[in-house]
């Protein structure tokens, strides 16, 4: 939901900085980091690394954090697919 919120806000014009913009793509963040089902978070992953390009937030390293999650899902659910 907080993806799509983000995705919205921004198709209206707003800024990537702006607080609501930058609280909602923290949102998704947070929520995408608590699925539990490898798989919807690995389905889910790259729409949430590419909010973040747009809109790295205020910390440092929330892209990054986001690729290396979402690599790490998806060696984990290679694993289970041999």
């Amino acid at each position: 939901a907080w993806l799509d919120v983000a995705g919205v806000r921004l198709a209206a014009g707003q800024a990537p900085d702006a607080p609501a913009v930058e609280a909602a793509a923290d949102r998704a963040h947070h929520q995408w980091g608590r699925i539990e089902n490898p798989a919807r978070a690995c389905e889910l992953g790259p729409a949430l690394a590419d909010l973040r390009l747009r809109v790295p937030g205020r910390r440092d390293g929330a892209l990054d954090h986001v690729r290396r999650e979402l690599h790490r899902l998806t060696e984990r659910q290679a694993d289970v697919t041999r």
